[in-house]
């Protein structure tokens, strides 16, 4: 996927505080996902608050589990712009985003954040080039 696709789709995005279940980083990265390719991935998320996401995410055993189940694919090393993918942070845990360059973007309490390619521990190969 070209930057300025992704680009065009991250900014696409309607900022606002963030919320489980409304504006998280699985819904951002979701929303990115599907102004990319056209497919509703938002609704393959869903829970409507941080009780109801935690039970599903422990459904699934960890978040890469429940990204895993919701986008039908296997993991790959294979990612690049537009790709989903989880980074796990040493003080905040697993977060969703999109990868960015050499950065992957996700919805944190603090907004949007870009978060270096190190701490990406999963990536799925969904954007076609």
């Amino acid at each position: 996927m070209s930057k300025p696709a992704v680009i065009a789709a991250l900014n696409s995005w309607e900022k606002r505080e963030f919320s489980y279940g409304d504006a998280d980083c699985c819904k951002f990265a979701a929303h990115v996902l599907t102004q990319i390719t056209g497919r509703d991935y938002i609704a393959r998320f869903d829970y409507e608050n941080e009780d109801e996401a935690e039970k599903l995410i422990a459904r699934h055993e960890d978040l890469a589990g429940l990204v895993t189940h919701a986008l039908g694919v296997q993991p790959s090393l294979d990612y690049s712009d537009g790709d989903p993918v989880v980074v796990r942070l040493p003080i905040a845990g697993d977060a969703m985003g999109v990868v960015l360059g050499a950065v992957a973007v996700c919805l944190t309490r603090k907004g949007l954040t870009r978060i270096h390619q190190r701490y990406i521990v999963k990536g799925w190969k969904i954007c076609r080039r």
